[in-house]
């Protein structure tokens, strides 16, 4: 008589695991909002770091929201409510954001036209390939 006890794993009860599940979900939504909670206290301070860091992040994300509301208003008064709502998470976005543009300037701003020289038509002789193409009989030009 052979059993399943080939791993150390039983049968389990569906209603067991379900409960167990459960108790996950509720546990990591604890977690989550004990975390928003935290951040919530901290936004104002992680707000004013991405300020003073690059205050044209900041800026650049009010125009994107006006913008937004001029272009597809539905969709920009959903955004600012997001953005009220979720104001912990979109100050860390901004302070993230902040932190990665802080030393990047504008790279269109120093470049300059490469000097060139026109280069003469007949520069590449193509009639030895043409006389090679010539030769060949193949099927190849009927694809395209």
């Amino acid at each position: 008589m052979s059993t399943n006890k080939m791993f150390g794993f039983t049968k389990a009860n569906p209603i067991v695991l379900l409960v167990g599940f459960a108790f996950i979900v509720v546990l990591l939504f604890w977690v989550a909002k004990s975390v928003f909670k935290l951040l919530s206290f901290v936004a104002p301070l992680v707000f004013v770091a991405a300020l003073i860091i690059n205050y044209k992040v900041v800026l650049g994300y009010g125009k994107w929201l006006i913008g937004s509301v001029k272009r597809n208003p539905i969709f920009g008064l959903v955004a600012i409510l997001f953005s009220v709502i979720g104001f912990p998470v979109v100050s860390i976005f901004l302070l993230l954001r902040a932190l990665a543009t802080r030393g990047v300037s504008n790279p269109m701003k120093d470049t300059a036209f490469t000097p060139y020289e026109e280069v003469q038509d007949d520069f590449l002789d193509l009639s030895e390939i043409k006389q090679y193409e010539k030769k060949v009989d193949n099927n190849y030009k009927d694809v395209f």
